[in-house]
């Protein structure tokens, strides 16, 4: 019996340890949902370091229609003021069809809600088409009447979508995201510190047709402007 309280503590130890390996720390939280990579904070100047990154496509919205690069799947998209606005679209996106996603890429942009419960989100790496939850992946920041922001796969409610229930949205705010993407490794950034991150095994890809950046809204007060994409080589 002498021996069963140190095996008992070292089992508890290499537990602990193998569970601590799965965690992501970000902003002094720690996420365990999902498939987890990071176990500590990153900067977006260290992951991109030694690559080259080239403008690929920007809009600044200044103008009074959306333009041909833009499909409208439904809802009531529409630009006011230089800016990106939908107030009901029930998962019905405005897809960019004017330029491709390239696999490796970075994409910025300011995102905020007028509602006080937030709920706002796009999809990258789409495949243009309507779905009812989520298309390529989705970037969702305080869904869920503002209890959990998520990088989900294909569907909203993918079981490994990867989950920040910590930090509450804030009305009003704008929020300047930037994704950056690399093979099977996605980095989420917002207002420049890591937010989230998601490691896909098997990575949705511009040569099997997911090459889409769709703005998405269910039926919040949401905004999008000054988008920036850049290749990575």
């Amino acid at each position: 019996m002498r021996y069963l309280a140190p095996i008992f503590v070292l089992i508890f130890v290499v537990v602990a340890c193998k569970k601590d390996d799965n965690a992501f720390f970000t902003k002094g939280k720690k996420v365990e949902s999902g498939l987890i990579w990071e176990k500590s904070p990153v900067t977006a100047d260290s992951i991109l370091a030694g690559k080259k990154v080239t403008p690929l496509f920007s809009d600044t919205f200044d103008r009074p229609d959306l333009g041909p690069n833009w499909q409208v799947q439904g809802g009531d998209w529409r630009l006011e003021e230089g800016v990106v606005q939908s107030m009901k679209a029930n998962n019905l996106n405005l897809v960019l069809t004017g330029t491709a996603l390239p696999d490796n890429a970075v994409i910025e942009l300011t995102m905020w809600s007028e509602s006080d419960f937030v709920d706002i989100k796009f999809n990258a790496w789409g495949d243009g088409k309507p779905h009812e939850h989520g298309d390529g992946y989705s970037f969702i920041l305080g869904g869920w009447k503002n209890r959990v922001s998520v990088i989900a796969k294909l569907h909203e409610h993918e079981k490994n979508r990867v989950e920040d229930r910590a930090t509450r949205l804030e009305q009003s705010k704008r929020y300047q995201v930037k994704i950056i993407r690399i093979g099977g490794k996605i980095w989420w950034f917002v207002d420049d510190a890591i937010f989230l991150a998601y490691n896909d095994p098997q990575p949705l890809t511009a040569a099997g047709g997911y090459k889409y950046l769709s703005f998405a809204n269910w039926e919040s007060m949401a905004y999008f402007d000054g988008l920036k994409i850049s290749t990575i080589e």
